[in-house]
């Protein structure tokens, strides 16, 4: 079984609530990366909460296309390499 981290979890989350269909995004990483970043602008300060009660919404009213939506976005953002940064170690500074 594969594990995925819960970044590529939440960013494939909110490429899932983006309502776009998966042949606009599949093998385009730059519209996947568009896509995630205009929902989660879209969805505002709540947007990983939101998006995950979008998402379970979808699996409840359409649990025969869910599964497999999501897989084709954990797999979208997979390959969309998208960069995160970490912040710098804070140096302690004595007097």
């Amino acid at each position: 079984m594969r594990s995925t981290s819960r970044v590529t979890t939440t960013l494939a989350t909110f490429l899932f609530v983006s309502q776009a269909p998966v042949a606009e995004f599949a093998k385009n990483p730059a519209r996947t990366r568009e896509l995630v970043h205009e929902t989660a602008d879209r969805l505002g300060p709540n947007a990983a909460a939101d998006a995950v009660a979008e998402v379970a919404y979808e699996y409840g009213r359409h649990p025969e296309t869910a599964a497999a939506h999501m897989r084709a976005c954990l797999l979208a953002v997979e390959s969309a390499n998208f960069r995160t940064f970490v912040p710098a170690a804070r140096v302690a500074v004595s007097r």
